[in-house]
């Protein structure tokens, strides 16, 4: 991207709160939306599509107008989802670091939030919109790399694929490269030993600097423009990753990984991310809506960012890991034995070693312990796990309160602080 990760994260929680407080979609006049299409159609500006501001306000309730997508295609009756609200959610305090006691409600109204979802018990319990209606679907960002990570766990839950056994086993493409050294598990848990991460340290600068394999990456999917023209695939990037550390000693985010997991999954299963995913769930717990998931002109994979779905489409997917998939479900997609090793298989001891562990902690600087595991960003202490994207999107699940938070924003500002808040008060 055009900035450093750290410069994005600080423009993010600096942004003013959206005066707009109508659907996006509908306020922008056709004069604007065609403004907005060259804009992101002009090669220069296509790496701004990942960063919050009154541009991508429209673009990330529209993605499909902006990158190559596949559609997740619905089927089946839609799954209810019983409206119990709760107005007291709304009148919840918490605080963000540096900030100022405030409300759920009025954290919402006052932030860059499009969306913001509770369900508990498998009951809408609190739902809100700002700029968004109900029914529009909207930019998952990193929240997407959990799908990509389920399906190649639910893979290995079959024995079709086993996550000991090194990335190049599955990605015939890699063999002879570092990835001969790097397992799927490794690779599960942003922990490969590999050069070429999304926050390379000391220097914050894989998204700016042109030498970096990461920028490399990005320009062989078209994300950044090709101002070298280096014209390199993303395999000839990944072959050139070096193994600089063992696995599994440093907490290093990198979406490479996810781009590597749905190559595995691609070719264990023959079958593209959206029909695998859309089989073995989209298509099984009632989904309200077609979903979609960009993809490369080339058609190889962005579900490691670029997943999109309604705000309640996106809750059902999250009750799957709760007590209350059968209320979605008739069968249960994701087993016991997968939700404990997200909650307890983790390793605390690698979470602060690299750059995005660091930042999370920043919101729970109370809590001890935090880990990630399986693409998760943080799984807590108490088996509570949460995914977040780099524009303010969210997913917050706690099995043991049967509650997920799931919410949209245009500019992250700590929003799982809320949801934790929120989840604490709905105490089974």
């Amino acid at each position: 991207m055009s900035l450093s990760a750290a410069m994005l994260i600080g423009i993010q929680s600096l942004m003013p709160a959206m005066a707009e407080q109508q659907p996006v979609s509908t306020s922008k006049s056709v004069t604007e939306i065609r403004e907005l299409f060259h804009f992101f159609h002009t090669p220069a500006n296509v790496v701004q599509i990942q960063v919050a501001n009154d541009k991508t306000l429209y673009a990330w309730q529209n993605m499909s107008a902006f990158q190559y997508t596949m559609q997740i295609e619905r089927d089946g009756p839609i799954s209810l989802l019983p409206e119990k609200i709760d107005p007291k959610i709304g009148q919840l305090t918490f605080t963000r670091p540096g900030k100022a006691l405030e409300t759920v409600a009025q954290h919402f109204d006052n932030s860059n939030m499009d969306g913001l979802l509770v369900l508990h018990k498998g009951n809408v319990v609190y739902e809100s919109y700002k700029t968004m209606r109900p029914f529009d679907k909207h930019q998952w960002f990193s929240c997407s790399k959990v799908i990509p990570g389920t399906m190649v766990e639910l893979l290995a839950l079959e024995g079709k694929i086993d996550i000991k056994k090194p990335v190049s086993t599955y990605v015939p493409e890699l063999k002879g490269s570092g990835w001969d050294q790097v397992t799927v598990e490794e690779t599960l848990d942003m922990a490969t030993g590999l050069d070429s991460t999304e926050h390379e340290e000391p220097n914050d600068d894989a998204r700016v600097n042109p030498i970096r394999g990461w920028y490399k990456w990005a320009v062989s999917l078209g994300l950044f423009e090709d101002k070298q023209n280096l014209n390199q695939s993303p395999f000839d990037v990944l072959r050139n990753m070096k193994k600089i550390k063992p696995g599994h000693t440093v907490f290093e985010y990198n979406s490479i990984n996810t781009f590597v997991l749905e190559l595995i999954v691609n070719q264990v299963t023959g079958k593209t991310l959206n029909e695998v995913f859309g089989d073995r769930v989209w298509r099984k717990i009632g989904a309200q809506n077609d979903a979609f998931v960009g993809v490369t002109k080339y058609g190889l994979g962005n579900g490691w960012g670029f997943v999109n779905t309604t705000l309640r489409d996106m809750g059902r997917f999250g009750m799957i890991f709760t007590p209350s998939w059968n209320k979605i479900s008739k069968e249960q997609i994701i087993p016991d034995s997968l939700i404990t090793s997200i909650q307890k298989d983790g390793k605390p001891e690698i979470y602060l070693k690299g750059f995005v562990g660091k930042e999370l902690q920043k919101s729970f600087p109370d809590i001890k312990g935090l880990s990630n595991r399986y693409q998760w960003d943080i799984v807590f202490p108490d088996g509570d796990f949460y995914k977040g994207g780099v524009g303010g999107q969210g997913l917050y699940i706690s099995p043991s309160n049967d509650t997920v938070v799931v919410w949209f924003s245009t500019g992250k500002q700590q929003e799982e602080i809320l949801a934790r808040e929120i989840v604490k008060s709905l105490g089974v």
